[in-house]
């Protein structure tokens, strides 16, 4: 448990890869959209978006830690195992920091009638009828998804170097492509877009076992990973 505790210790120094580029970056975004809305002032409510900024952030953080932080905590004697569950910790931890600063800022989104000029950066219309409890849950279970499929693909790239990346990108390259041919052949398309409408909070239960898979990954590869 110790250095379980060190690691989280070690992952926290940073304190600009976790709290305040995101921050900063969403920030960046409510200012500009701000200006922007004061200045249109067309008298309807102004969607933006831009909160996915933190979710994409999120992915890139992911895999920015193993490079940063994996061979000094390997140099400190820390067990992979120890490392691993330390940083998954970390993640939890931070994230759901996130998940209530980010339903905080869209209550009082709401609450100022989108900062007073119908601005919604915070607040995701599709989710109205969402409580704040619930809309925790959505915002953590993208931000964890986001963070262990960029520690998951980092994994791979410290275990396999380039060739692993190249072979993972290839292979969803082309499974994506099939999949969009397919679609477009049968014409399924539509369809699609219907049933995501329909069942879009279903989707994101699925991210619980996307995690656990990354995280298995993760954890395997890393265990045989150079420093």
């Amino acid at each position: 448990m110790n250095r379980i505790n060190q690691v989280m210790k070690l992952q926290l120094i940073n304190k600009k890869l976790w709290f305040t580029i995101p921050w900063v970056i969403l920030g960046v975004n409510l200012v500009i959209n701000y200006i922007i809305a004061l200045s249109v002032d067309t008298g309807e409510t102004m969607n933006t978006g831009s909160i996915s900024s933190i979710y994409v952030y999120t992915f890139v953080a992911g895999t920015l830690t193993l490079k940063e932080t994996f061979p000094f905590a390997i140099g400190l004697s820390i067990r992979r195992k120890d490392y691993f569950i330390g940083t998954a910790l970390t993640v939890l931890f931070v994230n759901v920091v996130s998940s209530i600063a980010l339903g905080v800022m869209s209550g009082i989104e709401e609450a100022t009638n989108g900062w007073g000029v119908q601005l919604h950066l915070f607040k995701i219309g599709i989710f109205d009828n969402v409580s704040f409890i619930g809309m925790l849950g959505i915002h953590f279970s993208i931000l964890i998804h986001a963070f262990f499929l960029g520690f998951a693909i980092s994994s791979l790239h410290r275990r396999w170097g380039s060739m692993a990346m190249y072979t993972f990108f290839t292979a969803s390259l082309v499974l994506g492509t099939i999949a969009s041919y397919t679609m477009t052949h049968y014409g399924k398309w539509v369809d699609l877009g219907h049933w995501l409408a329909d069942h879009y909070l279903t989707l994101f239960w699925w991210t619980i076992p996307l995690v656990m898979i990354y995280s298995i990954v993760s954890y395997g590869v890393l265990r045989r990973a150079a420093v």
